[in-house]
């Protein structure tokens, strides 16, 4: 353990740089810094920021506030209440936007789900990939429910 206070770092090889109330609890898990951050997947990383969670394995969040990758394999980059659930799943950032669908990207924006296995949500507002293999390339209140479906963005 580097620093700060209130840290723990109780999985194998596991580390916690610094910042206050971080856990890294996963086999070869780590916490960068910032606080309240868990890292309990194995081989699962939080950079920093505040309240964030890497729980599947080989998982990781960059930062930002109250995200999740829960996903093994997955990733969120920053932002505020993101989840990249799927496995292999990634949301880079934006704020409450989910990666559901297995190895689906939420590149950002608000409000944004993707829930289609390889789907694909290029930002904007309330938009949703849900068929398999579908894209959104933005603009608001979008749907691709179909498998193979593609959306250019704009208003709904």
């Amino acid at each position: 353990m580097g620093g700060g206070e209130n840290n723990t770092a109780s999985g194998p090889n596991s580390n916690v740089g610094g910042g206050d109330s971080n856990t890294a609890s996963g086999d070869n898990s780590s916490v960068g810094g910032g606080e309240h951050n868990t890292a309990s997947g194995d081989n699962s990383h939080v950079g920093g920021g505040d309240s964030n969670t890497a729980s599947g394995d080989n998982s990781s969040v960059g930062g930002g506030e109250h995200n999740t990758a829960s996903g093994d394999n997955s990733h969120v980059g920053g932002g505020d209440g993101n989840t990249a659930s799927g496995d292999n799943s990634n949301v880079s950032g934006g704020e409450n936007n989910t990666a559901s669908g297995p190895e689906s990207t939420d590149v950002g924006g608000d409000d944004n789900q993707t829930p289609g296995n390889g789907s694909f949500n290029g930002g904007g507002e309330n938009n949703q990939t849900a068929g398999n293999e579908s894209t959104n390339f933005g603009g608001e209140g979008n749907q691709t429910p179909g498998n193979a479906s593609f959306n250019g963005g704009g208003a709904r």
